[in-house]
Order: structure tokens, then C-alpha cells, then sequence
């Protein structure tokens, strides 16, 4: 009742309506199925589960090689932080302010909060190693002027505690000007005097976020503004760099005078070709990691074409391999890409025995019986017996052989890598080839690594007494560190691998094992890198070459909102449409958008709120829902001239669809300003101050 008071209260500006659950009709509705011919109704939603799971895995994998990554650089910035005014060079005429750059174009936010982190944690004070440190970071959007960057950087200290306790506000009119610098100096003294002697090594690390993007002429200023006080304010810089080290940036673009007051040194990242390498490496292909979805030679190819041509960031790559997963999980089959991911037997049995999954389980036992899973002499008879445990059963039996086919492709890729890396420390420059790590798995994926392993092994026949003795310890070591799953199912093989390696002694020749061992290792590459769609009902868990959905990484926004507002029946499903007419489905806003199309330069509001209650009037009429009184756009009937009763008739109708009148009138005006706001929010109109009842458009060309 309060909110309706509200409402009515002219003098009102602004309302809070609390927010109900229960006005959100389709919060439990799961989505539209692309395919709804071989779906069943709780798809969707277990789909979206178990997608969340399997990308959940991925991810925490990829984020701990991004971690392994940056570990080396991060103890790197934080040394030369930790040394950066005690490691000087003697008699020099001034002192030099510490920069530390830090190059890589594929690093994230993530790196520099792991070295904010790290400078701000005291940790071993037992050893005297404290790194008690104070953090600021500066952004391009803070350094407009010199004098806006002087107040982050003093800001972004002065306002916490020197006790380290809750952060203070000071009064401007008690205290020097917040881009004052002494005001920083004062602030130092008393963190020094708060705190004991040991602190009095705590540096002041200035952060700066996309050096390049800085205007050069605030940094010149505002490094020799901050030298001035070196070493009583023991500031620190740290620039983050997406340019190359070689030219360098900063030498190349700041004059000798300021570069003679810094002391730059570089911790370069590692090259973001190799970083994207190893990622994708240790992520699809290692013999210890299992991910839930084995992404396709397409995503891989997408991948690292648009790491090279677009962004070399590694946040990219995360979403690329995320929309790769989302992709793979529109697949209704996808459900059963997790054990168990319809619960026990009995729970899939009642989820799948329902009218509505009828089509998918048709879908599911089509896949079963064309697949070896049914041996040929039983396909005429096993459809009789087919049940939901026994389709299950199989697709926990096509499971298990899709894992283990995975790893040992896995584990015989790596061990390709492995004889590649060997051949070329000892010379062989000829088994380089042009192919990268990520062509390799292209080509391992799709079983077309004939050529390269070939190569390989008529090298391994040439290889001298000494160089074949190193080569089977690595082959040897390489078999012992293999999962204990892949020592069961290789063991004939890992027995060979013993042989040889106990034929080695100084009297043996090398032509009498490297021949048969080039052999041995050509069959088998032969036999494990065989493409993964050999193996049945394989589209479940492996994206193979389905067309990566590159619009969705790349998107066009503006193209997408017309397309949306101009034809909003292609984003509906069937379901929500309520007539054969287009019209009959056009939310408000599309409404007003065709008016706003069909209009000048300017607009009147009150002819475009015309337009639109003629429209809605002209689809009530079409539809038929309910009648149309009159009056409400301003038009009425010739009165009755009948007298009488019949005119006392006519005068009480008249009366009853007054209110009716007045509410639906009330509708559409709020109805109109809701469209008007909305394309307001989406900047299709501009408010002009010369004419208070007209619009101005944004927007003028052609959107077909």
C-alpha cells in the first residue's frame, strides 16, 4: 500500500518498488532447446550443469599454469623491489628512482594483484624478511594532467592509517593540497614513527597499468617530480608493457635528460607464443590431466590464429576454449558427458521414461546400434532387449574407451615431443620442420602424423652407440613416469623399452638395436595416433571439427541491437509467438523503433506517442480481443439522434467504458515513456534543450 501511495504522490521524484520473486514468472522455465526434435525438457538445465562442470575443471587447470607462469616473474619484480635502494651504484651525483618494467603482452590483471599481493604480505619475520610494502595503482584514465596523477599516487597512500588500521579522510582545509607530494613526505614520517625500526625499509610501489598508453609529457613531469625526493620517500614504479623489449619503449620514446634520473631494469615475461604453447600443452595433453571435453583441431586452429592476428592475451584464450565448451553442450547427446550425470540408474530411469524424452532416448539407441558398441551379427535382435540401463551401460562403456584412446594418444604425443627435443640437442636440425606445437596436435588429432614420426624414426636408425644409449634411458624414463592406468594397458610395450635397454653394452652393436627400435616406435605411433573419431558415440565428449562460433568472440553490437529492435520475431522461440502476423508480436519498443526509422531529423514526442497508440489500437482491432472504445485518440462517434430510452441506454454505456477508457489510456502512456526510456538508455535519442517536446536522432543509417 505504501508503494501505491507513493505512486500517487505528485510530489514524488523517485519510487523504490522492492523486487518480488514472484513477479518473475520465468525465473524456473529452462531455456529453448536447439534441437527440441531429440531433447528431452530437463536438457537444457543438466546440460548447463555439467557444462559448468567440465569448463570449472578446465579452468582451474589453466589458471594454475597461468600461476606456474607468472611464479618466476612475480619473484623477479619483488627481489628488485625488496633490493632497490640497497643495491646502488657508489658515487653517483644524485640518486636514481626505481623502475621496474615488466614486458608481455599476453599478462593479465591477475599477475600484478599476485605482486601487490606479494609486496604487501609480512612474511619470515623470524629470518628478516619482511615484505611490508605499500601498493598503489595508477590507471590511463588517472593521468590526464600531472596534476590529477600526482593526486592518485598521493592519494592512493594517504589515505590509509599509519597505524594499518581503518583508512582516514582528511578535511581539506586542515591539510596540504592531495596532490602535493610533501603531503606524502609527512605521511612517511609518521608510518615510520607508528611503527618499529625494522618498517623503516617499506617502500612506496606505484603500480602503472598500460605504460603506453600514458601521455609522455604528465610522466616526464611527474618523474621528476617524485626524483626530487629520492631516498626520503623510497618510491618504487612498476610499469606494466605490452610492447616489445626490443626496440625498447621507453628508451625510445622519453629523452636522455629523464632517463638519466631512473634505474631501469627489465623483468621480461615469457614469449606469449610459448606461454599459449604450453598452456594448450599441459592442459589436452598431458598424460596426468583428464579434462571432461576434448577440444577439436577447429578450436585449436581458431585459437591460435586469433592469439597472433587479434590479442595476445591469455584472458582470450579462456574465453575461447569457455565458448568452445558452451558450443560442445548445445548437443542434447551432452548431457551423458559426465559419469553419472544423470544420477543412479533408477533416477535416469525416471527422468528418461518420461512421454517427453521419448525423441531423445530414440536419438540415444539410434547412436548405440549404429556404433561397434553392437556387434553386426546382434543388431537384429539386441533392439529387443534395449532398456535404459543397458543404453546407459554402453554409454559408460563408450566412456571408458574414449578416456583411455584420449590417453594414450596423449601419452604418445608427448612422447613424439620428447624423441623431437632429443634429436635436435644432438644436432638433427632436419626433425624441426615448419610445424608448431599446436600444428602437431592438429595433425595428431586428426591422425596425420605419418610424415613427422616417420622422419623421426629413420633418424633414430642412424643414431651412433653413445647417442642410442642416451636415447633409450629417455625413452625408458619417459614409459616409468606414466600414469599407472597406462602401465597396465602398455605393457608389452614398456617390456620392449626394458629390452632394449638391457641390450645396451659395450659390445653390442648399434645397427642391432636402433634398427628394430626405429621399427618398434613407427608401429607404434602408428597404432595409438589414430584420429578420435574412430571411437563410438565420440561426439560426446570430444568437439572434433565443429565450426568454431567466432561471431560470439568477435561480435558486432551495434549490427545485433538493430537487428534485434527491427526484427525481433528471429530472438523468439515458437512458443512465444502469438499469431501469424508479425505485427502481432512486436514488443513496444520495436513499435517506436519503425516510427523512429520512418522520422525526420527531429522528432515530436507527442506525434510519435500518436503513431504509437494507433498501432496499438489498429492490433487490438486486428487480434480481437476486447473492444475498442472510443475517444481514446482524441476521435469519437456521431452522437445517437434516436430519443428516448434508447438514448438513456447509450449515456449508461457511455458512463461503464469511461473508467475503462481512462485505464487503458493510463497503460499505453506508461507503456510509451517505458520504450521511449529504453531507447533512451540504448543512446538512440538525444534531448535537445531549444524544443522541450522533441527527440533528436542518433542513429541514421541504413540498418537492412
Amino acid at each position: 500500500m505504501a508503494v501505491d501511495t507513493d505512486l500517487e504522490d505528485v510530489n514524488q521524484i523517485t519510487v523504490y518498488i522492492p523486487f518480488n520473486d514472484s513477479d518473475d514468472a520465468s525465473a524456473d522455465v529452462a531455456p529453448p532447446s536447439l534441437f527440441p526434435e531429440r531433447d528431452f525438457h530437463q536438457g537444457c538445465q543438466l546440460r548447463f550443469q555439467a557444462c559448468r562442470a567440465a569448463w570449472g575443471k578446465c579452468l582451474k587447470r589453466m589458471q594454475e599454469l597461468i600461476h606456474s607462469l607468472h611464479a618466476p616473474v612475480v619473484e623477479n619484480v619483488v627481489e628488485q623491489v625488496k633490493k632497490s635502494y640497497t643495491d646502488e651504484l657508489p658515487g653517483l651525483p644524485y640518486p636514481e628512482l626505481p623502475v621496474v618494467s615488466v614486458t608481455s603482452s599476453s599478462t593479465t590483471s591477475s599477475l600484478f594483484d599476485e605482486i601487490s599481493f606479494r609486496l604487501e604480505e609480512s612474511t619470515d619475520e623470524l629470518f628478516d624478511d619482511i615484505n611490508d610494502h605499500f601498493v598503489t595503482h595508477v590507471f590511463p584514465s588517472d593521468c590526464i594532467t600531472v596534476t590529477g596523477t600526482m593526486k592518485t599516487i598521493v592519494s592512493g597512500f594517504v589515505s590509509r592509517s599509519p597505524t594499518g588500521g581503518q583508512d582516514i579522510k582528511r578535511k581539506p582545509s586542515t591539510s596540504l593540497a592531495a596532490y602535493d607530494i610533501a603531503l606524502l613526505e609527512a605521511w612517511y614520517r609518521a608510518v615510520c614513527d607508528a611503527r618499529d625500526e625494522r618498517h623503516d625499509r617499506s617502500h612506496l610501489v606505484v603500480i602503472m597499468h598500460d605504460f603506453e598508453q600514458l601521455e609522455p609529457q604528465v610522466v616526464q613531469d611527474m618523474f621528476e617530480i617524485c626524483s626530487s625526493y629520492i631516498p626520503r620517500l623510497p618510491l618504487v614504479f612498476i610499469l606494466a608493457l605490452a610492447s616489445p623489449p626490443s626496440p625498447s619503449y621507453i628508451r625510445a620514446t622519453y629523452p636522455h635528460s629523464m632517463l638519466a634520473l631512473l634505474r631501469v631494469r627489465d623483468c621480461p615475461f615469457p614469449l606469449a607464443e610459448k606461454s599459449l604453447h604450453d598452456i594448450l600443452l599441459e592442459t589436452f595433453f598431458d598424460p596426468t590431466f583428464e579434462p571432461d571435453i576434448m577440444i577439436g583441431p577447429t578450436t585449436i586452429d581458431f585459437a591460435v590464429d586469433f592469439f597472433a592476428r587479434h590479442s595476445s592475451s591469455l584472458d582470450g584464450l579462456l574465453s575461447i576454449l569457455q565458448l568452445a565448451h558452451m558450443k560442445h553442450f548445445e548437443e542434447p547427446l551432452s548431457v551423458l558427458a559426465p559419469a553419472q550425470a544423470l544420477g543412479r540408474s533408477k533416477d535416469a530411469a525416471k527422468v528418461l521414461l518420461t512421454p517427453d524424452a521419448f525423441p531423445f532416448l530414440d536419438a540415444l539407441f539410434a547412436r548405440v546400434q549404429q556404433s561397434t558398441l553392437i556387434a553386426p551379427v546382434e543388431h537384429a535382435t539386441s533392439w529387443r532387449s534395449a532398456t535404459v540401463d543397458s543404453l546407459l551401460s554402453s554409454v559408460e562403456t563408450a566412456r571408458d574407451i574414449f578416456r583411455m584412446r584420449a590417453k594414450l594418444l596423449r601419452v604418445a604425443f608427448r612422447l613424439l615431443l620428447r624423441v623431437r627435443q632429443f634429436m635436435l640437442v644432438h644436432g638433427y636440425k632436419t626433425v624441426q620442420g615448419d610445424q608448431t606445437v599446436p600444428d602437431l596436435m592438429c595433425l595428431a588429432l586428426r591422425g596425420r602424423l605419418g610424415s613427422v614420426y616417420g622422419h623421426l624414426c629413420s633418424v633414430v636408425k642412424k643414431l651412433t652407440a653413445a647417442q642410442l644409449e642416451d636415447f633409450v634411458r629417455v625413452v625408458h624414463d619417459f614409459f616409468r613416469d606414466v600414469p599407472e592406468d597406462v602401465k597396465a594397458e602398455e605393457d608389452e610395450v614398456i617390456s620392449r623399452v626394458g629390452t632394449a635397454y638391457k641390450m645396451l653394452c659395450p659390445d653390442a652393436s648399434a645397427q642391432e638395436i636402433s634398427g628394430p627400435l626405429g621399427n618398434w616406435l613407427s608401429e607404434y605411433f602408428k597404432l595409438r595416433m589414430v584420429a578420435l573419431e574412430d571411437t563410438p558415440l565420440w561426439d560426446i565428449w570430444y568437439t572434433s571439427s565443429t565450426p568454431f562460433p567466432s561471431e560470439l568472440i568477435n561480435p558486432s553490437p551495434r549490427a545485433s541491437v538493430l537487428a534485434g529492435l527491427i526484427h525481433p520475431q528471429d530472438y523468439m522461440s515458437p512458443g512465444q509467438r502469438s499469431g501469424d502476423d508479425e505485427d502481432d508480436d512486436l514488443p513496444d519498443i520495436s513499435i517506436l523503433f519503425k516510427g523512429y526509422l520512418e522520422s525526420a531529423k527531429m522528432i515530436n514526442v507527442y506525434d510519435w506517442f500518436e503513431s504509437f497508440v494507433g498501432f496499438l489500437e489498429a492490433r487490438k482491432r486486428r487480434v480481437g480481443k476486447t473492444h475498442i472504445p472510443d475517444g481514446v485518440n482524441g476521435t469519437s462517434r456521431t452522437p445517437s439522434r434516436k430519443k428516448g430510452k434508447q438514448k438513456q441506454v447509450e449515456v449508461e454505456d457511455v458512463d461503464e467504458g469511461a473508467g475503462e477508457d481512462e485505464e487503458w489510456l493510463m497503460e499505453v502512456q506508461a507503456r510509451f515513456i517505458r520504450a521511449l526510456q529504453e531507447l533512451d538508455y540504448l543512446g538512440f535519442i538525444k534531448h535537445t534543450g531549444r524544443k522541450v517536446d522533441h527527440v533528436m536522432r542518433t542513429v541514421f543509417d541504413s540498418p537492412e
